[in-house]
């Protein structure tokens, strides 16, 4: 893709791929959060169908259940800070919540997610897909649980946790507008707006593996091409910034992108209906598809997008550009057809063999 075929907001001078950002001196702003339960006075009933209110949690209490993280050092550890006061707990969970379950608490839990910014879908009861996947980003980012090691169970410990009155803070404060944090090592995103967490999602990056496939990709005049290629599934760690929206489906290198929002290359932060608990994509970030059905209405071509790989600081890489992909050797595949793209994907800057889902 050339300069010209990128779709900047408002300067390209300004906003652009190979400008290399000096993040401010704080990396991590602490913070005292007001302590807040989302239920206000509300009681509910036991087990045993008596009505309580319980306890209020101690600071103590909570601390003992979030991750310790070394302030001064945040090359290993890309977690986010999470900052909390003791806060009174009205609602008790006094059982587990799990995958599956059709459950009264469900709904409770999926409103509780939703005003911590993991987003989980509408509050229904049911313990489905997009439940467990905001669970696994609230065990990863709030809990400290490795990624391999999550559940996606709501213990009645995780419950306290999660009505603690708990703040997530960016690792790059100090910015006016919104910007996108991305952990490769714990699989999860966030949308800060003014240091404000206002989107918190699992995600699913590259898997990290070389690959060779037979690929249909969508042209800018109406057509498709089919194409034999290679590639290594990397996202790469940098800096960068949003540059192009795809409205709907497109077919990529590699797979349909829902709703692509482009920031290096063919790379693209995308919804997907396969964001499993483990890296499996070929280089773009995916997120659910309930979740990105809004995405790129959150953020704006230009903004920030600081992509953590647990190795070395973002700044350190810049922009840093993918592992561009290659023709396959082995494949004689190589032809295009007429058939005609849907007007919601048809308005996108010309793809090349550079992108990857």
């Amino acid at each position: 893709m050339n300069p010209q075929q990128r779709q900047v907001a408002n300067s390209p001078a300004v906003y652009t791929r190979r400008r290399i950002l000096v993040a401010g001196a704080t990396l991590l702003i602490p913070a005292t959060i007001a302590g807040r339960a989302l239920f206000g006075n509300s009681r509910v009933a036991t087990a045993s169908g008596s009505s309580t209110a319980s306890p209020p949690l101690t600071t103590a209490d909570v601390s003992a259940a979030l991750p310790t993280t070394a302030a001064s050092d945040q090359t290993a550890t890309t977690i986010t800070p999470v900052t909390t006061t003791a806060a009174p707990i009205t609602v008790r969970l006094d059982h587990d919540l799990s995958f599956g379950m059709n459950d009264q608490k469900v709904a409770m839990l999926q409103t509780q997610l939703k005003a911590l910014g993991f987003d989980p879908g509408e509050p229904d009861g049911v313990f489905g897909d997009a439940t467990i996947r905001a669970v696994w980003a609230f065990e990863k980012l709030v809990l400290g649980t490795k990624r391999q090691d999550t559940t996606g169970t709501v213990t009645p410990k995780t419950w306290d946790v999660m009505t603690a009155g708990i703040e997530v803070r960016p690792l790059r404060a100090g910015q006016h507008g919104t910007h996108v944090e991305v952990y490769i090592p714990e699989q999860v995103a966030v949308l800060f707006d003014a240091d404000r967490a206002t989107l918190i999602t699992h995600i699913s990056t590259g898997e990290g593996v070389e690959w060779c496939d037979e690929v249909l990709i969508d042209n800018d005049d109406g057509t498709q091409t089919t194409k034999g290629i290679c590639g290594r599934s990397i996202t790469p760690g940098g800096v960068f910034h949003f540059e192009r929206k795809v409205d709907g489906w497109r077919n990529a290198a590699l797979g349909r992108l829902y709703n692509p929002v482009y920031f290096n290359y063919g790379l693209a932060i995308h919804g997907s209906s396969n964001v499993p608990d483990t890296p499996a994509s070929h280089g773009c970030v995916r997120i659910p598809m309930h979740i990105a059905a809004y995405f790129p209405d959150r953020v704006s071509l230009g903004d920030t997008v600081y992509i953590f790989d647990g190795r070395k600081q973002p700044e350190v890489y810049g922009a840093q550009p993918p592992v561009f992909d290659w023709a396959d050797p082995n494949s004689t595949t190589t032809t295009s057809s007429s058939t005609t793209i849907p007007d919601t994907i048809s308005n996108s800057a010309s793809t090349t063999t550079s992108t990857m889902s």
